[in-house]
């Protein structure tokens, strides 16, 4: 379950502004939720009617692949349709550039595409500790023993995200459990960009309660469907009967193919992969029976099993490591998936406002850096449909 941390709503309000914003001083509190919906399930249910009663609701939810490298369970228009159903007043989309990437790229992306909008005045999350000290965490990074500390731990062979915890721990006891849990990670990383940029965003934080899991639901969904709300519930076995819930194994022989016909140096062309990890992807691939099997096989101290997979759809997609680093600046647009009647009035009056495009379709992508961002996506929406259980195309 989500609850909120007390009555008075545990609202903390940064009165930063952002000089390049316009001021269309929305009467009521509108706010924003990131997530990925995947499922939507009654703890995510209970967090969107917490903010309804304050004010109107947007969604930003990933598009077909999640930031942990792996394809939704069911499509982003699917989910856009429960979350409209659970009370969100208007969804949009976050490009696969920022959905599938780490809690760093993921934040600044969302972050800066809600603060964009400038009609979004707060966000809410939930975190499994929002009572931590998390101001001190975020001013640790500016220290140089903890400095000192993440080089030595790097220098070991630990991951960037277990070695910034293992640092961290060593000067704030207590960083490293809280770090290792995902949604403070991606709360911490939302307040960091916040922070960093100056936005004018008030921020809400969630007490999470671990009542409701999607990924118990996406593992077992005949046992924990309790989790989900009627409608959530309804639509998944829409889907289930269509063969419409996601295979990943059917990107095996996809991969398999591109390690067999392509050379270490070509695949360092590929975003996200250096550090060697291509000469471990073509080390194991032969040996493995496998999707699951091969990133059991290339885990290690070094490479999260998120970290592969997301590797993994970057090469499926061949995503060019300079082209990758360019979009990562920021969305030129944000793609509408959803709305009601009171999501249609927000855009009427203050998307005129906003500091970044709103389109409906790939086709109204104009510029050279919109059809880049429309590109992957719709290339990453057909990557998505070849890994379904029934093959037949759904709209992308």
């Amino acid at each position: 379950m989500f609850a909120l941390e007390n009555a008075e709503r545990n609202l903390l309000i940064m009165k930063l502004k952002h000089s390049s914003l316009l001021t269309p001083n929305p009467s009521r509190i509108i706010t924003g939720i990131i997530a990925e919906f995947n499922p939507l399930h009654k703890g995510h249910e209970l967090l969107i009617k917490s903010q309804k009663t304050h004010g109107a609701v947007v969604a930003l939810i990933s598009s077909n692949f999640t930031q942990r490298g792996e394809a939704s369970f069911i499509d982003k228009f699917s989910r856009a349709e429960t979350a409209i159903k659970a009370g969100v007043d208007l969804v949009l989309e976050l490009p696969f550039i920022f959905a599938c990437s780490a809690a760093q790229d993921f934040s600044r992306g969302a972050i800066d595409i809600i603060a964009r909008t400038n009609f979004i005045n707060q966000i809410a999350f939930s975190m499994e500790d929002p009572k931590f000290n998390f101001e001190k965490l975020i001013n640790i990074e500016g220290n140089e023993n903890y400095k000192n500390f993440l080089h030595e731990e790097l220098s070991r062979g630990a991951s960037f995200s277990k070695a910034h915890a293992t640092a961290a721990e060593k000067i704030l006891p207590g960083s490293f459990e809280f770090l290792s849990k995902p949604n403070n990670l991606l709360g911490l990383s939302y307040i960091r960009e916040i922070r960093k940029n100056n936005f004018n965003l008030g921020i809400n934080f969630i007490k999470r309660e671990e009542s409701f899991k999607s990924k118990l639901i996406r593992e077992n969904f005949k046992e924990n469907s309790f989790m989900l709300p009627d409608y959530s519930r309804e639509i998944l076995l829409k889907a289930q009967q269509a063969g419409k819930i996601s295979d990943q194994e059917k990107f095996w022989p996809l991969l398999k193919n591109i390690f067999i016909r392509t050379s270490p140096e070509e695949l360092k062309k590929i975003h996200g992969i250096d550090e060697g990890i291509e000469n471990l992807f073509l080390k194991h691939w032969r040996s493995s029976k496998n999707l699951e099997d091969f990133i059991g096989r290339c885990v290690c101290a070094r490479y999260t099993r998120a970290h592969i997979r997301r590797r993994l759809i970057y090469i499926l997609l061949n995503l060019n490591r300079y082209e990758a680093l360019g979009a990562l600046h920021g969305a030129p647009y944000v793609r509408i998936l959803a709305f009601n009647e009171t999501g249609r009035e927000i855009l009427r009056n203050y998307s005129k406002f906003s500091n970044i495009k709103f389109i409906s379709r790939f086709k109204n992508a104009r510029t050279k850096r919109e059809k880049f961002f429309a590109q992957l996506e719709l290339k990453a929406s057909q990557l998505y449909e070849l890994g379904m259980r029934n093959e037949e195309l759904r709209r992308i």
